[in-house]
């Protein structure tokens, strides 16, 4: 009886207080204030259930340990979304963990959100940037959760275990990828295998993962499902990138977007020979987990290739092929022909992988990559005759003034892919970089980072081959089109004015997403400098250099359009 009427007792304090309570225009907010909410945490107790907080009808992110929901939101946009709140209660084990459609089937308690204070009077772009919690209580008759919901920038991806597994025994998760922009269907919600991927990265604590989307059948199996996450392509197959060597955390997209500006494009397939990709933070299993690269991978869809199986089933005789050069080593003809280096790994030879659906363990699938081997071991004149004859001129001079401008070291002899194309009944070539994190000053280095700012790299070439001696060589006039690529770049994406508002753009979006201080919350010991003033600094260094040593190999000056120097005079690259 005393019970009961305790019970009674709180559920009619709650009643008057959510009768005292103003409805704001748009999303309903029930705003109590400080003290009404102390009053009730004092006479009611605190619930252990599992609850969840919707969004117009969407499941929020929820971070466990700091007890946060998150919503991202559009942060260019000063005003704040209209939508719904609700809360909801569920008994432990009473709905599967990852299973949302369980859920739906079971019967909640709807919970009353009283918030401490109006986020609607907040600034929005503050609130957002400052990563501000807005605490609130969810209340039932039987008693409370207390929480706080954070605003964010960037599009959130959640990972949930589910006791599905997939045909290799490893676990299936409930995916759900979070758009800022909620016109339309703002939630998209999946099946996924994950792996972990790379390799100096794989000993870093922040791992990359790639992904396999699923949808789950009638049956209980599970098949392929395509999904265009956050606009970048339509597909089952991704990456997520952890950035965790990189300082800034956006290198890797500055140059992501630069390439997909002045080279992706220039093939005659209308494909973007390069990747897509979106930064987001990610939680897995109700933990933070940081910012990272949402990313299209490198393959034949990207590049509008038929699967290799196809093409042999089609009698074709010059099939198209990818090759992935994931370690260091030189151009020897001879990684491309006799036995295999490593019986266990038929697709591997002269540190490229071979990419596809079939591998025939052939010297004929290697053929490509031979005929470039051989004809950088020809004299000069061989080489300079035929190298434009298996690969594309202006697709190397791309890749090498790329290279170049983003002072990429880490790619100068690895992480390039090399796609062979049929071009009249022979293999013809085109490059495309790769992994471009170690780039704009950040070096390899024997550190946990396995990579360290240096100023000293700012004069040095970047030697890629071929690129490098078919210009050196003046190969099919190619010093001409190299300054006049370098030209056209200097007046768009690397101009010193572009180069510049797009690393602002960048910083803008980690920080002033309130992503950046909660990566570094989240990774108190990853490799993070809230100071950016290197890479501006570099970057426009670095353009300078460029223009002297495109000048001095070409012997044709570079007009770099800047009325001023913005830094000093910038030492000559030595040949």
């Amino acid at each position: 009886m005393r019970k009961k009427l305790l019970f009674i007792s709180v559920f009619l304090l709650v009643v008057t207080a959510i009768v005292a309570l103003s409805k704001e225009n748009g999303p309903s907010v029930l705003v109590a204030g400080e003290k009404k909410i102390n009053s009730i945490k004092a006479k009611t107790r605190p619930l252990e259930k599992d609850f969840r907080l919707f969004f117009d009808g969407e499941e929020l992110p929820y971070d466990e340990a700091s007890r946060t929901f998150y919503l991202p939101v559009d942060m260019e946009d000063e005003e704040w979304e209209i939508g719904q709140f609700a809360g909801t209660f569920y008994d432990e084990g009473n709905a599967d963990e990852g299973d949302s459609d369980s859920r739906e089937n079971v019967k909640g308690q709807q919970a009353d959100l009283l918030f401490v204070e109006s986020y609607k009077k907040a600034d929005k772009q503050e609130a957002i940037a400052e990563g501000k919690g807005f605490s609130f209580l969810a209340v039932t008759k039987e008693g409370y959760g207390e929480y706080q919901l954070v605003f964010t920038g960037l599009p959130m991806i959640t990972f949930t275990g589910t006791e599905y597994l997939a045909e290799d025994g490893t676990q299936m998760f409930l995916l759900k990828v979070y758009d800022t922009d909620h016109e339309g269907s703002w939630v998209t919600e999946c099946y996924t295998q994950s792996r972990l991927r790379g390799n100096t990265s794989l000993t870093y604590e922040k791992k990359s993962l790639r992904l396999y989307l699923k949808e789950l059948n009638k049956d209980g199996t599970f098949e392929k499902c395509n999904e265009n996450l956050l606009g970048l392509r339509d597909d089952d197959d991704w990456i997520l990138n952890a950035l965790y060597a990189d300082n800034t955390r956006i290198r890797d997209q500055l140059c992501i977007d630069l390439w997909n500006e002045v080279g992706a494009g220039n093939n005659p397939y209308g494909q973007n020979f390069g990747t897509q990709s979106a930064m987001v933070e990610v939680i897995i299993g109700n933990g933070y987990q940081g910012i990272y690269d949402l990313m299209v991978p490198i393959d034949r869809k990207q590049l509008g290739m038929d699967a290799v199986s196809d093409q042999i089933a089609g009698g074709e005789t010059i099939v198209e092929r990818l090759y992935k050069k994931k370690y260091t080593a030189s151009w020897n003809a001879s990684d491309f022909v006799g036995p295999l280096p490593d019986a266990n790994q038929i697709d591997y030879r002269g540190g490229f992988y071979l990419k596809g659906d079939t591998v025939l363990q052939n010297e004929e699938e290697w053929l490509p990559l031979y005929q470039v081997a051989s004809l950088l071991e020809a004299d000069d004149e061989t080489f300079a005759a035929e190298i434009t004859g298996i690969a594309d001129r202006q697709n190397l001079v791309d890749n090498w003034l790329f290279y170049q401008a983003i002072a990429g070291f880490d790619n100068e002899n690895k992480n390039m892919y090399y796609v062979a194309r049929n071009r009249g009944d022979s293999y013809y070539g085109y490059f495309i970089p790769w992994d471009m994190n170690l780039s704009f000053g950040a070096v390899y280095a024997e550190n946990v980072y396995y990579c360290e700012e240096s100023a000293a790299v700012i004069a040095e070439p970047v030697l890629w081959q071929p690129g490098q001696r078919m210009i050196e060589l003046d190969a099919d006039g190619s010093k001409e089109l190299a300054s006049a690529t370098w030209q056209k770049w200097r007046s768009g994406a690397f101009s010193d004015e572009a180069l510049l508002e797009r690393i602002s753009g960048l910083e803008h979006q980690v920080k002033d997403s309130g992503a950046f201080a909660r990566e570094d919350a989240r990774w108190q010991n990853g490799n993070q400098n809230e100071d950016f003033s290197f890479l501006y600094d570099f970057a426009i260094t670095r353009m300078k250099v460029v223009d002297a040593y495109i000048s001095g190999l070409t012997g044709i000056p570079v007009d770099n359009g800047q009325e001023k120097p913005l830094v000093e005079e910038a030492p000559i690259l030595e040949e």
